[in-house]
């Protein structure tokens, strides 16, 4: 048995996989999520791959995000290492794409760690430039998610000015949900209103194996 237990991906209401570091012991082990198909014959996986750090000091968990994105009409596969992640062991990790752009340009999907430092990263690829942005979900949303109120983001379109719309989930008693846009600058994050116009992303549940 492998010194990395990882947990299979599972199909939800997005491409999701989890994977939890477990001992440490010298080997690799990788956890991905399912393809997902874009508008014009695109695709993409999201693949995470962990293993010791090999650190003198430390001997920490690292862990390497790698998303494979395949172009329309058979062109060559792009894969873009976006994030490398270092510490403790046993700490979770879930990832997940949750959509491409309607014009398949753009790719969203959100990533979260467990552990002593637990993270929340917004991934929006850009399959043009092949360059991917992460946005810090807690860095952003800081002063609008009360203490001890867990929330559940996804990513469910963008508005016409091209601001990222996230939708959130709150646990019970939490008065955060609804839907937010977020640009990619330092702006805060913004309440949409009921009857803000969104154009939704498209994801297929065509999915290989």
């Amino acid at each position: 048995m492998l010194p990395f237990l990882l947990l299979a991906a599972s199909l939800l209401s997005s491409q999701e996989a989890s994977a939890q570091c477990i001992d440490a012991g010298g080997n690799t082990a990788t956890s991905e999520t399912r393809v997902l198909s874009g508008p014009n014959g695109e695709s993409a996986v999201l693949k995470v791959t962990t293993a010791d750090d090999h650190s003198k000091n430390s001997h920490d968990c690292n862990a390497d995000y790698q998303l494979r994105f395949t172009p329309a009409k058979g062109g060559a596969p792009v894969v873009a290492d976006f994030l490398a992640s270092d510490g403790d062991w046993g700490r979770s990790l879930s990832f997940r794409l949750d959509g491409f752009s309607h014009d398949g340009k753009e790719l969203f999907g959100v990533l979260s760690e467990g552990g002593k430092s637990p993270t929340l990263l917004l991934l929006d690829y850009d399959s043009a430039t092949g360059n991917a942005l992460l946005l810090d979900l807690k860095q952003k949303f800081a002063n609008e998610l009360p203490p001890g109120c867990g929330s559940a983001f996804h990513a469910v379109g963008t508005t016409q000015t091209g601001a990222i719309v996230l939708e959130l989930n709150p646990a019970k008693g939490c008065d955060i949900s609804g839907r937010w846009s977020l640009d990619r600058s330092g702006s805060k994050p913004r309440r949409l209103s009921t009857d803000a116009k969104v154009a939704g992303l498209y994801a297929s549940r065509s999915n290989a194996e």
